[in-house]
């Protein structure tokens, strides 16, 4: 039952059940609202079935996030806030690696000399922000890209307009390439957002440090 607005009592009007359980219901919600730290999300849902849009909720053991690669940021405790919809993470999830590997002029999820995905796993509603960032030299003169795709309750391709760009004016000379970015269009839910490589050169390209970090918005 979501929070309902008590009406205001005048003098000998009597106390009905009605009015009685729209107090206690209102003073339940406010209660969770304020305390509002559980164990994970199960522990939440149990004590919070009926959420209203706005309610924070932080919790100590998360099941959710995760993330995939060779050093991962996976928050301890987590803040939630329920958008209407869904809890959303709005603590911010990444993950890195510093293995020097190489890519190639297609889109890629792995490496060659590190195959481990470079992903973050949290809770969104449409909107996250995206930021990425890796650096990277290539034997010729070429333009490298970074981007990602998204899985789980989203399906989105790897595409260049979510990515960005640099150019390598000469050859072995190391580009920074990344951005933040506003994603819009999700479908609210667990979403998995993995970094994608590639170059426009059909030389080696090789990549030196590879993040990504993601944060809910609400």
């Amino acid at each position: 039952m979501a929070y309902e607005a008590p009406a205001t009592v005048v003098t000998d009007e009597k106390y009905t059940a009605a009015a009685h359980n729209i107090i206690v219901n209102d003073i339940l919600q406010f209660a969770g609202f304020n305390r509002g730290v559980f164990t994970n999300e199960a522990a939440r849902d149990a004590a919070i079935t009926s959420p209203t849009e706005g309610m924070h909720a932080y919790l100590t053991a998360p099941t959710v996030p995760t993330a995939t690669g060779a050093i991962t940021a996976i928050p301890l405790g987590v803040q939630t806030i329920y958008n209407g919809s869904v809890w959303v993470c709005v603590t911010p999830v990444g993950s890195r690696s510093d293995t020097d590997a190489t890519g190639s002029n297609s889109y890629v999820t792995t490496l060659t000399g590190d195959a481990v995905a470079i992903s973050v796993t949290l809770v969104t509603g449409t909107t996250a922000l995206v930021a990425t960032h890796a650096t990277a030299s290539v034997d010729a003169v070429a333009t490298n890209f970074l981007s990602f795709s998204v899985s789980g309750a989203t399906t989105l391709s790897v595409t260049d307009d979510n990515g960005s760009r640099d150019v390598s004016e000469a050859s072995g000379r190391i580009v920074g390439v990344g951005r933040p970015l506003i994603i819009t269009g999700l479908t609210a839910g667990t979403n998995t957002f993995t970094l994608n490589y590639k170059t426009d050169s059909i030389s080696t390209i090789t990549y030196y440090t590879r993040n990504i970090i993601v944060t809910g918005i609400a």
